[in-house]
């Protein structure tokens, strides 16, 4: 494999990081996907988490404007607004909760092969 495009040296060090997982360094590797995985998974979770910040604030704001602003227009349009914007919040709850459940699984994943990187130690 050539280190690099323009590189006319092989390397013999690192033959390629797709092989299969049958080396002894694969649980090492798995290990680094799932820190990896987990560190992207947080700043997910934060990211999301100012948007569910910032949709109840956008509520917040939208309530006060039909109030304010609202008192010639049907009340069903301000329910309605808040029913959507309700349903939207719902949706990104549900997406943190679920993204929780995730970054849940990779740490007892990043746990077990702890535990394994462990036992071939011994």
């Amino acid at each position: 494999m050539l280190i690099s495009k323009r590189s006319r040296r092989k390397s013999t060090l690192f033959d390629s990081r797709f092989r299969s997982g049958e080396g002894t360094d694969f649980p090492l590797r798995q290990l680094m996907r799932c820190k990896e995985e987990f560190s992207g998974g947080l700043v997910h979770l934060v990211l999301l988490g100012a948007f569910f910040i910032t949709l109840l604030g956008f509520g917040q704001a939208l309530n006060s404007l039909f109030v304010r602003h609202g008192a010639d227009l049907n009340p069903a349009y301000r329910w309605i607004a808040l029913a959507m914007l309700l349903l939207f919040v719902l949706s990104v709850l549900r997406r943190i909760i679920h993204k929780i459940l995730d970054l849940r699984d990779v740490r007892r994943d990043m746990a077990l092969l702890n535990l394994e990187m462990a036992r071939s130690e011994d």
